[in-house]
């Protein structure tokens, strides 16, 4: 057994870092050696590095919760991702500290500067401020090495907000009309009444009925509202209802592809082009994302459904759970022959730029989860599937593959793709 095994923390401090210049305890003490590059440590091949990191990470992380929980102001990233995030109404994660929101995707930066202009003062606005500037200082990273921050092209008249806006005038009309509707039946009621009581003195003849004659009168109301209420709630309710939920649905989408959008903006810099609701002429729907990169063109097909759904992937089929069973959704709904019908057009679309320059690159088709609270059983499934927590790693290892399409290539390919956002 390793002597690591037994290693107090003092010992893991004396440990040399990776690179051999300085102790890890002589970092943490300097400010220099985060949580972040802790948790890297605990990947070195090392075990005395391992062992190290695992201790004084744990060490690390109970020191900052108990500075945190007793209100003070955060001091560096590491305490500022310590503090829990308040909005919890939102995130539906009470309790989740803001590092834990935004290793998740469940915020991103335009969540921070909501926070900033709420609070203007106190521990979250001092958590908020640090990390706001970690994020920027990132920014300009990528501005000083050449590159800069990542493209991002959007048209705000996508096929989703159309479909949305259209939802919500049909949901707003439906339900003026039940309400109109409802309001000329009882004041033409009332009417009706009132000039029966005038001109046959109703009352009178009410009174002079027996019991029986009362029992049907109001088994005959009765009956009659029963009857009323089921046809409603079979054609108008119904409707309404349907309508509502197009309208949860299209905006769950957009949260979803402004999440996804969100976090590729931090990972990618300016050798990337992210292309928002791309539609290639002669199709109805847009694709949700088209990402340009020196390492292939990726087409990304992206639902945010509730964190209580369950989907099984196998082959070209997808099902979602409903009740104990697994049932598979229509070929519209299915969202993996969506993306690859997308990503078979766009890959048509660019051939000819493709094969003048023998380009090896595919237009490769990617399913996103926008909520990483979604349980997805992959088998097999003819494309890759992430989710928006996997991200960062997912990124990372696009990064590592040798680059396929030549800069002549892809600017060809941007020219092309860009005139969609110039009409």
């Amino acid at each position: 057994m390793s002597s690591s095994f037994f290693m107090q923390p003092q010992q893991a401090r004396q440990v040399k870092w990776i690179d051999g210049n300085r102790s890890i305890g002589e970092m943490l003490n300097d400010g220099s050696m985060t949580i972040a590059m802790l948790a890297k440590g605990l990947e070195n091949e090392n075990p005395t590095i391992k062992a190290a990191c695992s201790i004084l990470k744990a060490e690390r992380e109970n020191q900052i919760k108990t500075y945190i929980a007793s209100g003070q102001m955060p001091r560096n990233l590491d305490e500022a991702r310590a503090v829990e995030w308040p909005y919890s109404r939102r995130t539906q994660k009470p309790g989740w500290t803001i590092g834990q929101l935004l290793d998740n995707c469940i915020i991103s930066q335009r969540d921070i500067n909501y926070a900033i202009n709420r609070t203007w003062k106190g521990q979250l606005y001092q958590a908020c401020v640090i990390i706001l500037s970690n994020i920027l200082n990132i920014e300009s990273k990528k501005i000083i090495s050449g590159n800069g921050p990542l493209h991002v092209e959007q048209k705000r008249n996508s096929f989703m907000s159309k479909e949305g806006e259209a939802a919500t005038y049909k949901y707003g009309f439906w339900r003026g009309f039940v309400w109109a509707f409802w309001l000329m039946l009882v004041l033409g009621d009332a009417v009706y009444l009132a000039y029966q009581i005038i001109e046959k003195n109703l009352i009178d003849g009410l009174i002079r009925l027996n019991w029986l004659s009362w029992l049907i009168v109001i088994l005959g109301v009765t009956f009659g509202s029963f009857v009323s209420i089921k046809i409603l709630n079979r054609t108008v309710f119904r409707h309404i209802d349907n309508l509502e939920f197009d309208i949860k649905k299209h905006k769950a989408g957009q949260i979803g592809e402004d999440k996804v959008a969100d976090a590729l903006r931090e990972l990618l810099d300016g050798s990337c082009h992210l292309f928002r609701n791309y539609h290639i002429n002669g199709k109805l729907q847009d694709i949700d994302e088209v990402l340009l990169s020196p390492w292939g063109v990726f087409v990304f097909e992206i639902k945010n459904p509730s964190g209580n759904n369950a989907f099984e992937l196998c082959g070209e089929e997808f099902k979602k759970r409903i009740g104990n069973k697994y049932v598979s959704e229509k070929d519209k709904r299915n969202p993996i022959k969506q993306v690859r019908g997308n990503a078979r057009d766009l890959k048509y679309f660019l051939e000819p730029i493709l094969s003048e320059h023998a380009c090896p690159a595919y237009v490769t088709p990617i399913l996103i989860w926008a909520n990483s609270d979604v349980t997805s059983y992959d088998k097999d499934c003819v494309i890759d599937v992430w989710k928006i927590n996997e991200l960062p790693r997912k990124i990372d290892e696009l990064k590592q593959r040798p680059q396929k399409i030549s800069d002549k290539c892809y600017k060809e390919i941007e020219k092309k793709l860009m005139k969609f956002y110039e009409e």
